[in-house]
């Protein structure tokens, strides 16, 4: 796309998946407002239907690049540093498969083990996963975690969690 006397090339997979989740969303809020305009039922929807939104505003901008003759004639061998690469390194990939694991193993025993524990374990399994070796930062980490999400999800959601401890 040429404008003016710059040239932008467009990231027409990057607008549409975008463009496509913001329709989503923006159809969504429309839909929970048109039910009820009552605080209840618009306590989580509204805000982050707003946020994802705005995100979108953020985002749409970064789908365009400007494309000016000296970037045109670099040579192919030279990367961008800001290009994205799926990790493809063995590594990578067992740590990417070993945290989908503790994931679904936290969402099995959230019921089985009580919300507290399986939250605490599961932030604790995903730091230890990405690195973090001391013993005192998972515990208190993962603590923080389990507090701020148990008495956070208590606080705005009326839902009666199973919890062992808390």
């Amino acid at each position: 796309m040429r404008i003016g006397r710059h040239s932008y090339d467009i990231d027409y997979g990057h607008l549409s998946l975008v463009t496509f989740i913001a329709a989503v969303v923006f159809w969504y809020l429309l839909d929970a407002r048109s039910v009820s305009l009552s605080v209840n039922n618009l306590l989580l929807v509204q805000p982050v239907a707003i946020f994802a939104l705005a995100m979108y505003l953020f985002i749409l901008p970064q789908c365009f690049h400007r494309v000016d003759a000296r970037e045109a004639a670099k040579s192919p061998t030279q990367k961008d540093p800001l290009h994205v690469t799926i990790p493809s390194e063995r590594s990578d990939v067992m740590r990417m498969l070993a945290l989908g694991v503790s994931l679904g193993l936290m969402v099995f025993l959230l019921d089985v083990i009580g919300f507290d524990i399986a939250i605490f374990l599961f932030s604790a399994a995903a730091m230890a996963i990405c690195g973090e070796r001391r013993p005192l930062r998972l515990l208190l980490f993962s603590l923080g975690v389990t507090l701020v999400t148990i008495y956070g999800f208590r606080a705005l959601i009326s839902y009666p969690m199973h919890t062992m401890l808390l």
